[in-house]
């Protein structure tokens, strides 16, 4: 049986999250009319500008390396705001997707969720739709909209 675990991310991590950036968001840049050499330098500045944005977006959020069986397969991104929890980021290396290992997180997640009483809210790229339905089979909503995004929520269910 796999163990599936987390830890901080360091410093030195930053190899791994490049490569799984790239695994992950490598496809949508392909679509890019643009030389190879010229894919890869928007791919790490794109890379870069995510991270600077979410460290500045949720200074005090939780950024995690996700392990199975001790070896990175993906990374979690949670901030513990005032009145919720916000999924700041998941991303699961496409070889070991379809394994359980982004719903097991995220029912982690929403098992402290519950504890605290607090929603946990999420940011949804609209046009991915692998994305929005595993947030909606783990039980977010949508509740609101803009052009580019979905905004979903996760709330426990109360017991009377």
């Amino acid at each position: 049986m796999s163990t599936l675990a987390v830890r901080p991310a360091l410093p030195e991590d930053e190899i791994f999250l490049y490569e799984l950036y790239s695994a992950v968001r490598g496809p949508e840049f392909a679509l890019a009319p643009i030389s190879p050499n010229d894919r890869e330098h928007l791919m790490r500045m794109q890379f870069r500008a995510q991270m600077s944005s979410y460290t500045q977006m949720y200074p005090n959020s939780c950024y995690h390396i996700v392990l199975l069986d001790s070896k990175p397969v993906g990374r979690l991104w949670v901030a513990q705001m005032d009145s919720e929890f916000h999924l700041v980021d998941i991303a699961v290396h496409p070889n070991v997707q379809s394994k359980g290992i982004g719903t097991a997180l995220v029912q982690r997640l929403q098992q402290e969720a519950a504890r605290a009483g607090m929603p946990i809210s999420s940011c949804v790229f609209r046009f991915n739709a692998g994305s929005v339905r595993f947030h909606k089979r783990l039980g977010f909503s949508i509740v609101r909209e803009d052009e580019m995004n979905y905004f979903m929520q996760w709330r426990t269910v109360a017991l009377v």
